[in-house]
Order: structure tokens, then sequence, then C-alpha cells
């Protein structure tokens, strides 16, 4: 951890972590890890987002619009999805940049790797999180897919369709 040295009471900045290094840990994050760190993701998110989500639904049934037609909540589940992305990248862009962590991933000391057990660019981090959080969203079956892809966690190598599409894997931080 560095402070800047001209403002004592700044907050402390996380140390970037180079592209290879022992710190990033090999070892698979365990189940209840990886779940610890999704939770505490969610409920964040839950927290940050949830009075905009009911803003953004009480505007749209305020205006006339008519709610019930399927096109229109389709739409507005779309909308309201992407916009949580939005806020979910906003929040943890630095941390996942610098360290392949999100603020739950640090709490349950885990992080991403590439397959080849380095730090992942951001492009990839990208790709995973649009997958983990987007699919959802899809009319009709996004619950299915996202039903399936955190339950390819159970298989041997422990890694989500998210973590196949991205190339990556979740491992225990070392640090």
């Amino acid at each position: 951890m560095s402070t800047d040295p001209q403002n004592p009471y700044a907050a402390p900045v996380s140390d970037p972590i180079p592209e290879t290094s022992p710190i990033l840990g090999t070892q698979l994050a365990p189940l209840g890890a990886r779940f610890v760190g999704a939770l505490v993701d969610s409920l964040i998110i839950f927290v940050i987002f949830f009075p905009l989500a009911f803003a953004l639904s009480f505007v749209l049934s305020i205006s006339g619009v008519a709610v019930h037609s399927t096109l229109v909540s389709s739409a507005s589940t779309i909308v309201v999805g992407l916009i949580g992305f939005a806020v979910f990248l906003g929040i943890n862009w630095k941390s996942l940049n610098a360290t392949g962590q999100t603020i739950g991933k640090k709490v349950a000391k885990t992080r991403i790797v590439t397959l080849q057990d380095e730090k992942p660019i951001i492009a990839d981090l990208i790709k995973r999180y649009a997958f983990y959080n987007l699919v959802g969203i899809i009319p009709f079956v996004g619950w299915i897919v996202s039903l399936v892809n955190v339950l390819y966690v159970f298989k041997s190598d422990r890694r989500c369709i998210h973590d196949i599409v991205a190339k990556t894997k979740v491992v225990q931080a070392t640090v």
C-alpha cells in the first residue's frame, strides 16, 4: 500500500501487480471463497443500484408507458441491466485493472488470473463480467443460461462459463 506523500490524508492506493508475479497465486479458489466473493459483490451492487432501478421503474410506471407490455418490460430490463453493469464496472474498474480483484474478491482473498497464472488484461475482465452480468437480462432464456453458468463451478477445474469465455480462472490470492 502506498499513499500520496504530498497529501497525508489521501486514501491508500493498491500497488498494481506486474503481468507475471509470484504474488498472483496458482491454487484454485475454494468454492466457499468464490461464493463469498460473489455474495459481497452482489450485496454492494444491490445496495448501490437498487434505489436507481426502483426510481427507473417508478418513472416508467408514472410516465404512462404500458409497463405490462412484454416489449416494454423486456426493454426496461435490458436498460436496467446495462446500467447495473456500468455501475459494477465503475465501482470495480481500478481494482480489476490493477490486481484482477473486485471488492468481493478482495474480501474472499481470491483473484482472477489467466490460464497461464498471469494478470489478465482489462479487455478479458470486461468480457468475463459482461457475460456474467448481461446474459441474465436476455428475455425468456437469460435466467437459464445464468443458472448453467454458475453451476459450471462444480466441475473439477472450477471454471464457470464466464471464466471459459474470458480464458480465466479464480485462484487464492497469496497477498
